[in-house]
């Protein structure tokens, strides 16, 4: 489906602005600007793009969280003082105004979702950052892009806690059990290479080389993994050992995003992982819709028009820190 046309910046901009004073408590003048301003074509577009998404938004139940929908009145109401201020020449108390209004849980629902997670690691990795960690023991960790571990090394064992994220391991080897947690899900080895990614849906083990044990908690049954498998494991259970291609699996660590049947959700968070701001996707069939391609997550913009013509979405991208799509 081919990308809508996008308002100019400033249009837009206004757009946000009326939306957010228009649904306030607007005085009769305030109203009589808003028709004259409406009257131009171009306005008009904008305005009725800032409406639909946000009555979107605001009519899904169970498809949106209470506190996304509240979040992006926020974020609405911030953009339109900002604008204001801007306009006054007041940078200084602006900054300070916007925090005001905006609030913690806004501001950490938009900038810093994970910041209770980030203070529990001991590594993160930021958006768009792929960073790669030498343990005290030898072994290598490559943290993706937006993924957090805590690391727990001992004389009797060797333990990383995935948080988010992905992380791939070469493990030095020990006689020390190395043990890598991910969404109560336990993957155990002597020495390998292998990589651990957290989903929606549980966590997915990549084993590159070498040999892996893969369990879970409370669950007597474990599988044992061969170079070139995966496995996957969540609420219906530990999953079968698949053959897969290691190069196209494992891409993200040249910044490269190969996915296969995957559900929309989930290609879209992986997006998110690689840009500032936050993605809505609205619709649980669109949500579980399912796309394969390939993709550069360096242009992040790029990879959303990408799937866009993969899936046949609307997408409306508002103040450049937030997108809805559905």
């Amino acid at each position: 489906m081919a990308q809508e046309n996008q308002p100019g910046l400033q249009t837009e901009r206004e757009a946000i602005a009326w939306f957010t004073r228009m649904n306030g408590k607007p005085s009769r003048a305030d109203r009589q600007h808003f028709e004259n301003w409406r009257e131009i074509p171009a306005h008009a577009v904008a305005y009725n793009r800032v409406s639909s998404a946000w009555s979107s938004a605001g009519g899904i139940g169970t498809s949106l969280e209470r506190e996304d929908r509240n979040a992006i009145a926020a974020y609405l109401s911030r953009i339109e003082e900002l604008r204001r201020r801007r306009k006054s020449g007041k940078a200084g108390a602006a900054v300070l105004t916007v925090l005001l209004a905006f609030g913690a849980s806004g501001w950490l629902w938009l900038e810093k979702p994970h910041l209770l997670q980030d203070i529990r690691a001991d590594y993160v990795a930021a958006r768009g950052e792929r960073r790669s960690i030498t343990l005290p023991d030898g072994s290598v960790m490559l943290l993706d892009a937006d993924s957090a571990v805590a690391v727990d090394l001992t004389d009797r064992e060797r333990r990383v806690d995935l948080l988010r994220g992905t992380a791939y391991f070469e493990v030095q080897p020990s006689s020390v059990p190395f043990i890598v947690d991910a969404e109560k899900g336990h993957s155990r080895v002597l020495g390998t290479a292998f990589d651990v990614a957290v989903t929606q849906e549980g966590a997915n083990v990549t084993l590159a080389r070498g040999s892996l044990q893969v369990s879970l908690e409370d669950a007597p049954t474990s599988v044992v993994l061969k170079p070139g498998e995966s496995v996957a494991y969540g609420g219906n259970g530990l999953g079968t050992p698949t053959p897969v291609e290691i190069s196209e699996a494992m891409a993200w660590r040249e910044g490269r995003f190969v996915f296969n049947n995957m559900r929309l959700a989930d290609v879209l968070a992986q997006i998110e992982r690689n840009r500032e701001g936050r993605i809505i996707l609205i619709g649980e069939a669109l949500a579980d819709r399912r796309v394969s391609g390939s993709l550069m997550l360096a242009d992040t913009d790029a990879a959303l028009d990408a799937v866009q013509s993969l899936a046949g979405f609307r997408m409306q991208k508002l103040g450049g820190r937030l997108v809805i799509i559905r």
